[in-house]
């Protein structure tokens, strides 16, 4: 998924988040699950970021940091079940577990 699909995915993460209520406090548990579980299973995104303390100390091409972290399709999978209303329905561990299913 790509362009204004997945920023509409990502603006109804936002906006749930924003509400507060009990479908946001959902969310935000199974995004830690995802997270938690994720690193378990070595499901976490690769990633590689300048390293902070080397360019504030002048390095010119500072080197590159390699991190792991919450996977961008896992985004688009959040907005789906947020459309479906999965957080009212299903626990936080169910829709952790189905996320993390293979597709294919």
């Amino acid at each position: 998924m790509r362009g204004a699909a997945m920023q509409q995915r990502v603006n109804a993460i936002v906006r749930c988040l924003a509400a507060e209520g009990p479908e946001a406090i959902a969310l935000a548990e199974v995004i830690c699950q995802l997270v938690v579980k994720g690193a378990e299973l070595g499901e976490l995104e690769e990633y590689e970021i300048p390293d902070r303390d080397a360019a504030a100390a002048g390095v010119v091409d500072p080197p590159r940091l390699k991190r792991r972290g919450f996977r961008r399709e896992w985004l688009e999978r959040l907005g789906v079940a947020i459309e479906r209303d999965a957080f009212l329905r299903m626990s936080a561990g169910d829709i952790v577990d189905r996320l993390l299913q293979p597709r294919p």
